[in-house]
């Protein structure tokens, strides 16, 4: 008996997995259902919750460390489709892994039920607020056609040169769900460019009604929002001319993970302004 005991104890030691994820959206999903202490490796821009900065990091989206990642004897690897490199080596190396879409609302919604049920956990506490932040913007914007036809521009970071490229939120992504949801329209028409980097003089022919600056402290220097929004105010367009520039800083506005729900909120509210 003792002897089927001692042969089953590496076995009941690894019950749970060991799992690595390559990049912040999905450790954020992963803690988010209860699984957390299963983390053993994390893409070095994970932060949040709090306990995600004391797990060892594996390196960036693109670039893992396969050694570190092979040191950590994972029992699963998930990343990002976008990133599918990354994946493929750590696959062959006979790894399970799991890489998704993270572009769209619904791509975020169906990597968090995949994951779920990945864990054998219940993806519902993360998906209904979602779906709820979802309805509450759509029932807003029902009640007013104030920002049908309103060009809203998403601009990614602050500068005080702007005639510098400055990258902005395309098309077929979440922020242009999102713009769409309060009933206006996504500044930038270009095709299939998720991530599109505009000039001073495109700026000028884009002429947005609202811009959205998401800033992330620490990622642009250290800029003064107030110099930065100043600055935006002598540029003529119509959202200068009316008043119309948000700066928004919460750090889950770029990152699709179950926290989409906040962003919904938050970003329809600025537009909403």
């Amino acid at each position: 008996m003792r002897l089927i005991f001692l042969l089953m104890l590496p076995m009941l030691l690894f019950t749970s997995e060991r799992i690595i994820t390559l990049a912040p959206s999905l450790s954020e999903i992963v803690f988010a259902l209860g699984k957390g202490d299963e983390l053993v490796g994390v893409s070095e821009f994970s932060t949040w919750p709090e306990e995600a900065r004391k797990i060892t990091k594996v390196g960036g989206y693109s670039t893992p460390s396969l050694e570190k990642v092979l040191s950590l004897n994972p029992t699963l690897v998930i990343g990002q489709k976008s990133y599918a490199q990354s994946i493929s080596q750590i696959s062959k190396l006979g790894i399970k892994t799991l890489s998704f879409e993270l572009d769209t609302i619904e791509n975020i919604k169906n990597a968090i039920i995949q994951i779920a049920k990945e864990l054998d956990c219940d993806p519902t506490p993360l998906i209904e607020p979602i779906d709820q932040a979802v309805a509450l913007v759509k029932k807003r914007a029902a009640t007013s056609s104030a920002l049908k036809g309103k060009r809203v521009l998403i601009v990614y970071g602050l500068s005080l040169d702007l005639n510098r490229g400055m990258y902005i939120a395309g098309r077929n992504i979440f922020y242009e769900q999102i713009i769409h949801l309060t009933g206006a329209e996504n500044a930038f028409k270009g095709e299939l460019l998720s991530q599109p980097v505009i000039h001073y003089e495109g700026l000028l022919q884009l002429n947005p009604d609202i811009v959205v600056l998401i800033h992330q402290e620490g990622t642009d220097g250290q800029i003064s929002l107030e110099k930065a929004k100043a600055l935006w105010y002598t540029v003529p367009i119509n959202a200068s001319k009316n008043r119309k520039i948000h700066i928004m800083q919460k750090d889950y506005l770029s990152i699709p993970s179950h926290r989409i729900a906040q962003s919904i909120k938050d970003l329809a509210e600025a537009i909403f302004k």
